[in-house]
């Protein structure tokens, strides 16, 4: 059978808000002849109603599908179903947003689809989050492709136009699916792992989508496994996600992945790729200075950014006057030492602070 388990959670960012609400939508759908449809939404924050949005477009998603589904399998007309259902999904947006007498850009939402055969997969895509698959050879891939800004603080909505929309199959067969919004998404594939060979956090991902070691057989088993990991979402160990929280989960029970080697699942060495991301942009920026002070009692290091630029740099844990640093406008001085040079991986988020911003000068 293909059983499935869905679960949309408010983020804590917005129920701290005096009228938030969770701007994620989900849907899915089994289809008279077996199939499946799913649809997830992100309504984007900027968007006053893209809670709303988000809701219509996964809603004229499944309606669509469902009133036009082909008799057989055959990826371009399904993806030609897709795409047409991605424009009956727009329009209903531009309508409901005409009717009200709001601006269209208030309905900005992300949107992501599937149709499933319990082996293939086709799909259409705009925005961030993504598609998680398993194939039954064991191997985890990524369907799509985040669609961020190059600071990563963008995201490409719906109505950007059908030229940003993407639209694609799989190319194994697959037993398993996730579809992810940002809020999950960006956990399993961090941007630690963006230039890796394996861009997805397996050891995170596998428990939500390997019948190896995920028992659902029957519909009632995944009635609990959505309650489970509800509680999860909704825990202490997931705190830290402050966003929306969408995960829908499809998988065919009866293929079991093949696995892999334990080398496959073992949890990525964080530390070491925290390290070699700071070398790459910084490394030799920090490595000077380490050495500048080594060689000298003290340094005097002008600094072209503002007296925030710094605290961001360098903190203000160590007290011990090794190095001096203040601004080159004289309008702040502050006092660090090379120990919290360590800890600057996690404040330089801004290249430009050691862009050649640096002026040294011998004490």
């Amino acid at each position: 059978m293909i059983g499935y388990y869905k679960m949309s959670l408010i983020g804590s960012s917005h129920l701290s808000e005096l009228d938030g609400v969770c701007q994620d939508s989900s849907g899915i759908k089994l289809l008279s002849n077996g199939w499946v449809v799913a649809a997830i939404a992100d309504g984007l924050g900027s968007s006053k109603r893209s809670d709303i949005a988000s809701d219509l477009a996964v809603k004229e998603i499944l309606r669509f599908v469902e009133e036009n589904l082909p008799e057989v399998w055959h990826e371009e007309s399904l993806i030609s179903l897709l795409r047409i259902a991605f424009h009956v999904a727009l329009k209903k947006i531009k309508s409901v947003a005409k009717q009200s007498g709001n601006p269209i850009k208030d309905y900005d939402t992300t949107l992501t689809a599937i149709i499933y055969n319990g082996t293939n997969v086709v799909y259409g895509h705009v925005g961030d989050g993504g598609i998680i698959t398993l194939s039954r050879y064991g191997d985890f891939s990524v369907l799509t492709i985040a669609q961020k800004g190059e600071e990563f603080n963008t995201v490409v909505p719906l109505r950007a136009a059908p030229d940003n929309w993407i639209f694609g199959e799989s190319k194994e067969a697959v037993c398993s699916i996730l579809l992810l919004t940002d809020g999950i998404f960006d956990i399993v594939c961090p941007w630690l792992l963006a230039k890796q060979e394996q861009k997805i956090n397996i050891n995170y991902i596998r428990p939500f989508m390997d019948t190896n070691i995920l028992s659902v057989k029957t519909a009632a088993d995944f009635e609990n496994v959505q309650k489970e990991i509800e509680e999860i979402f909704s825990g202490e160990q997931s705190k830290h996600i402050t966003d929306d929280k969408t995960i829908v989960g499809i998988i065919n029970t009866e293929i079991k992945p093949e696995i892999k080697p334990d080398d496959y699942y073992k949890e990525p060495d964080w530390k070491l790729l925290h390290e070699e991301h700071r070398n790459k942009l910084y490394g030799k920026r920090i490595s000077e200075i380490k050495e500048k002070v080594l060689l000298n009692n003290h340094l005097d290091i002008k600094f072209t950014g503002s007296s925030e630029d710094i605290e961001k740099v360098f903190g203000d844990e160590d007290k011990s006057g090794k190095v001096r640093i203040s601004t080159v406008n004289n309008k702040s001085k502050m006092s660090n030492s090379t120990n919290s040079m360590s800890k600057a991986d996690n404040r330089l988020k801004n290249k430009g602070f050691l862009s050649g911003l640096f002026q040294r000068k011998k004490r």
